[in-house]
């Protein structure tokens, strides 16, 4: 009888073993990756009519340039100054504004999902929202870790923002994290990196700073093109309605329904969005369910706004330094958004 439980041992190990490299293999070594495009390059191009006139040398395909009729920095006069002013959670500049605040309250309720796993965490929830204005849609650029796109690649948040130059960055969707065939279509600055349909809601934001949330696989590439898509990321789920109202019922599965740290964005206006960091796994902040983050945006008067990567994932820097409490250590993500000066 005892040989048996330690022959069963020795397989349970094996397996655990094979798994263990198996996933090492897959997503943790880098795999053959595409160098990013830079913005800068894209724009280049994309303003002569002449396309042959890349010297880039990427064969990638690019996203017409599209942009908006209105002049942001006219609209929005009133929130930029002429020279930058910078305090600790504020910052304008002629072509930017960023406010942060902080907040924390108790919702009296806990999360018994998950076999009551999260109960420990309590009922507390704290969270960092920033509220954005742009003069331009460069303001708002995304970034592959370690400037290439593919599995594997990892950076610090910290190091990417200090790369990036941003004033404000949060992690991105963690494009790489979904290997199966459905994995979606990726377009960053611009740049259509991978081109495929999802079994996950996609958010799009185009050059003109409208945002469209797709339902699966309803992703045609083409329009994408033509209406000029600037970046898009697949996480989900989607939070409000089209009348921008919380939704009640969430397109995800069982585990994103629980409470967690989370990273969202959020749409008001062509040229003005939020981005939100909720901390959690800690007593101090157990994390959102996806119906408190769609009730937050509704009251924020958002049209429009998306779950990013979460977890261990959810990091905001402002100015190169981690501004939220997470729960562990800061740790490498394979992306991110980055709020700039611009180009």
């Amino acid at each position: 009888m005892k040989r048996k439980f330690i022959v069963l041992g020795a397989d349970i190990l094996a397996a655990a073993f094979i798994l263990l490299a198996v996933w090492i293999i897959n997503y943790k070594i880098p795999q053959k990756g595409t160098q990013a495009v830079p913005l800068q390059k894209i724009t280049e191009v994309q303003k002569n009519v002449n396309l042959s006139s890349d010297t880039s040398g990427s064969s990638l395909q690019r996203t017409d340039v599209v942009m908006s009729e209105e002049d942001w920095h006219q609209k929005f006069a009133d929130k930029f100054t002429d020279k930058v002013v910078a305090t600790d959670t504020s910052y304008t500049s002629p072509n930017l504004s960023v406010n942060l605040t902080f907040n924390s309250y108790d919702t009296g309720k806990l999360d018994k999902s998950n076999g009551g796993k999260h109960e420990k965490y309590g009922t507390a929830i704290s969270y960092v929202l920033a509220d954005i204005y742009v003069g331009d849609i460069t303001c708002l650029q995304t970034a592959f870790a370690q400037d290439t796109y593919g599995v594997g690649y990892e950076e610090k948040l910290t190091d990417m923002s200090t790369r990036m130059k941003s004033i404000l960055a949060v992690n991105g969707d963690s494009y790489s994290n979904n290997r199966h065939k459905d994995n979606g279509t990726i377009i960053r600055n611009g740049v259509i990196y991978r081109s495929m349909q999802s079994d996950a809601e996609t958010c799009v934001l185009n050059w003109d700073g409208t945002m469209n949330i797709y339902p699966p696989k309803q992703i045609d590439v083409q329009q994408l093109i033509k209406q000029g898509a600037y970046q898009s990321w697949i996480f989900g789920p989607s939070l409000l309605d089209e009348n921008g109202k919380a939704k009640k019922t969430f397109y995800t599965w069982d585990y994103i329904r629980q409470s967690h740290p989370r990273t969202a964005i959020g749409y008001y206006e062509p040229g003005h969005y939020c981005l939100l960091l909720v901390d959690g796994r800690q007593p101090s902040s157990r994390g959102m369910f996806p119906s408190e983050m769609a009730q937050l945006f509704e009251q924020l008067g958002c049209k429009a706004a998306y779950n990013l990567d979460g977890g261990h994932c959810s990091f905001m820097t402002y100015k190169a330094q981690v501004v939220n409490h997470p729960y562990k250590p800061e740790h490498q993500v394979s992306d991110g958004i980055f709020i700039t000066e611009g180009l």
